[in-house]
């Protein structure tokens, strides 16, 4: 089967095809025509994404496509890692987010990320979600209301206000997870990026998470980078399917999984190969 598909990607060339849906809001984020090398391994080919504001937009793709590699780069989380090199644009509202100008540390509050596994610290729950505000500046004010917004936002204040001096690795996967968004939306940012945030998770800690993402949508935009594509066709407004490094079709949700315009897209979402 693999040959078969080997065969079937050689004929079909890999030039990605980007057909953006018809939106007349303006991109937050942005890539164009960006390539990303690790070393002698070029792991980004070439991609245009546009992101729009608050909505949920899902990159799928088999294991190795370069999701992650692309979401981690509109907050620069890839610049620590040895002998990477980019060419193209990368934007957050219209501006290059790898102007010399740049400061890194507030392009990181205003575009917050959410990894695959909950990383709370070996803090309390009240110190976990105020480290944000406070490596950001943000204590000077009420610290009390920021810590208490995060977990109202999350769905976690009632359960957690009288336990925040607890520690937050007692706490169950998906709250764990919860309260690493909380520490995001404690510093109020603008995107919300999530690379597989419920892959840890189990199927009803998974719904919980996605009812949240849902939520989180109306103030704040979300990329969410999963390998499971029920879950981008339940809570994702856009879906872009990314291909050995390539974007190969972006669209609105409801159109990428009914009616594919690249055959490689129709290959991947009915399951014959990934």
């Amino acid at each position: 089967m693999f040959s078969g598909f080997c065969d079937f990607i050689a004929s079909a060339g890999l030039q990605a095809t980007m057909v953006r849906a018809d939106i007349n809001m303006q991109a937050i984020l942005e890539t164009r025509s960006f390539d990303l090398w690790y070393g002698a391994f070029q792991a980004l080919i070439g991609v245009s994404l546009s992101v729009e504001p608050r909505a949920i937009t899902a990159i799928i793709g088999p294991s190795g496509c370069g999701k992650s590699t692309l979401v981690r780069v509109f907050n620069r989380m890839n610049d620590g890692i040895r002998g990477v090199r980019i060419s193209g644009e990368a934007l957050l509202d219209g501006r290059s987010i790898y102007d010399k100008a740049i400061d890194l540390r507030l392009l990181r509050k205003r575009v917050g990320m959410v990894f695959q596994r909950p990383n709370p610290f070996p803090l309390s729950v009240f110190e976990n979600v105020a480290y944000g505000p406070r490596i950001h500046g943000l204590s000077h004010g009420d610290l009390d209301a920021r810590v208490e917004m995060g977990l109202r936002q999350t769905g976690l204040w009632d359960t957690l206000k009288d336990r925040l001096n607890s520690s937050a690795l007692s706490l169950a996967l998906e709250q764990q997870q919860r309260i690493c968004i909380s520490r995001l939306l404690a510093v109020e940012p603008e995107v919300l990026l999530m690379d597989e945030p419920t892959s840890a998770l189990d199927p009803i800690a998974t719904a919980r998470i996605e009812e949240l993402l849902l939520e989180l949508k109306k103030s704040y935009t979300i990329v969410i980078v999963t390998h499971n594509m029920q879950q981008a066709a339940r809570i994702s407004d856009y879906t872009a399917f990314m291909l050995l490094g390539e974007l190969v079709e972006v669209g609105e949700t409801q159109t990428m999984f009914t009616l594919q315009s690249d055959p490689r897209t129709e290959q991947y979402i009915s399951g014959r190969f990934g």
